[in-house]
């Protein structure tokens, strides 16, 4: 599996705090059947987090330290991009890491101050020459009030990313019950773990992938863990399916509970 959103660099987030760390959530990692990350640290105006070349530096020690204890996975840079309202504006001035150097942008927002334009936003990014995927959507009150927010996104060109704590429940059943929703509908690409440490939320993907696979199919399983992940790395179109209409929800839920 590849795991496209992961705070595994050591000391440069809120995410491991030592290299040792890193370390034990590689193992974890390895342990789930992980065996390609994206590391993505925030990128965030307000904090100093490490950024640029220096941030790039610590992942290449990272590299080195898995190779040196034989752990088999490949690490690769990004970052989770934190919105401000003034981001469209300077965004071409700003040394952020695109997902492993593609077109795709992996973008979160302030869970109090959520953007009311937030499919203006995509139309905006993909203007720029960015694919925006959209972090941890079903973390957002607002995207409960109104799910057709995703909808719109995705017809704008959106990539919708879950983590794998929510879909199994781990956020609590409301949470779990709105990203079923919202597969049901196609209207995710991406699980992927947000994992911040070796203790808490750690690294784990195992049993959100059979999960899907035994709820849905192992096709949308692939997709959504393996599959779309890899277009990220290979810098190529993801192929969506078409999202479901709201009068549609119950028939989609059906046709992926036949297609098994």
């Amino acid at each position: 599996m590849i795991d496209v959103h992961c705070h595994i660099l050591p000391d440069v987030d809120d995410g491991s705090e030592c290299m040792q760390e890193s370390i034990n959530m590689a193992m974890i990692a390895k342990e789930q059947g992980i065996d390609k990350i994206i590391a993505t640290p925030h990128y965030h105006p307000e904090f100093k987090y490490l950024k640029g070349e220096e941030l790039n530096k610590v992942c290449e020690e990272f590299k080195k330290q898995l190779k040196e204890n034989n752990i088999d996975i490949e690490i690769y840079l990004g970052n989770e991009i934190y919105f401000t309202y003034d981001l469209i504006e300077k965004i071409s001035e700003l040394d952020f890491y695109c997902l492993n150097k593609s077109k795709y942008i992996l973008i979160e927002f302030p869970p109090t101050n959520f953007p009311l334009n937030l499919c203006n936003i995509v139309y905006e990014l993909k203007q720029k020459g960015f694919i925006p995927v959209l972090a941890h959507v079903e973390r957002y009150i607002k995207i409960h009030d109104d799910p057709e927010i995703i909808y719109d996104c995705i017809k704008t060109g959106a990539i919708i990313q879950i983590n794998s704590s929510s879909l199994i429940g781990k956020q609590g059943k409301e949470i779990q019950r709105f990203c079923n929703l919202l597969i049901g509908r196609n209207m995710v690409h991406l699980v992927a773990t947000d994992a911040h440490g070796s203790q808490r939320r750690r690294p784990m993907m195992k049993d959100a992938y059979q999960y899907i696979e035994k709820k849905y199919s192992k096709e949308i399983a692939d997709n959504l863990f393996i599959n779309n992940a890899q277009c990220i790395l290979d810098n190529k179109e993801i192929i969506i399916e078409e999202p479901f209409e709201k009068s549609m929800e119950k028939v989609s839920f059906l046709k992926r509970i036949f297609r098994r």
